[in-house]
């Protein structure tokens, strides 16, 4: 598959995968999942370990509500993130700005991360009559029931300072560091056994919540939306962040 939304640099055992619209400031479209997930499927397991960053002074500003969001859209967002969450590759986020909505699920899904000190964490859904699940459910797995409510219910974003405290992040790097930050890290990480990494991600990854459990959270997230929010066919929705989420 020839890349048109992200960009792929490799250094032995370890890859550098960028988010590359910066001009949408790396909205997830239909496009970058279905790069996302040929890579997960056929370059991923040919490294030991993955840095994720974002071109531009954002990492991920979420979904992209520029395209139109049908029913099935959800479960086929849902279904993207948990193939990057069961990855048998360590990947570690590079945080160099602002990650919002979905984008807390890519961080949710990541198994370390490296934040620049300007990176804010933000679920602004509920501003514009979303909320936002699929990131609450696997943020669930990582941070106390209460910060997601604060972020989720509010609307207002987490400092890096405030996300490492309650253990969203490892670290917070100096100004500008944080992508070389994570691949030293990532490079330290590499020369470890390819097995004994797979084993402890999958162990790490699956407590103290197993797979039955997030299906089944996942599943009142939407039946709770299909039950309270109207629901069309096709949905776009323009937001203070530029029609992402």
């Amino acid at each position: 598959m020839e890349f048109e939304t992200l960009t792929v640099e490799s250094d032995g055992g370890v890859a550098t995968l960028t988010l590359n619209r910066p001009a949408q400031r790396n909205a997830l479209n239909r496009r970058m999942r279905a790069e996302l997930s040929y890579f997960l499927n056929e370059i991923a397991p040919s490294f030991k370990v993955v840095v994720v960053s974002g071109a531009g002074e954002v990492f991920c500003a979420g979904m992209d509500l520029k395209e139109p969001i049908g029913r099935g859209e959800g479960e086929d967002q849902w279904g993207f993130f948990q193939q990057l969450f069961n990855s048998s590759t360590i990947f570690i986020g590079a945080l160099n700005g602002p990650v919002v909505g979905a984008g807390l699920t890519f961080l949710a899904a990541f198994d370390l991360a490296i934040a620049d000190p300007k990176t804010v964490f933000s679920l602004p859904q509920v501003k514009v009559g979303i909320f936002g699940g699929v990131a609450a459910t696997m943020l669930h797995l990582y941070v106390p029931k209460k910060v997601i409510a604060e972020m989720s219910l509010t609307g207002i974003p987490l400092s890096a300072e405030r996300a490492k405290e309650v253990g969203m992040i490892n670290a917070i790097s100096e100004p500008g560091a944080c992508v070389q930050d994570a691949k030293t890290l990532a490079a330290h990480i590499a020369q470890f056994d390819r097995n004994v990494l797979h084993v402890g991600k999958h162990v790490i990854q699956n407590l103290p919540v197993d797979h039955d459990q997030r299906d089944r959270a996942i599943r009142v997230v939407r039946e709770g939306t299909e039950r309270y929010v109207p629901q069309v066919e096709d949905r776009i929705l323009d937001t203070p962040y530029g029609g992402n989420r």
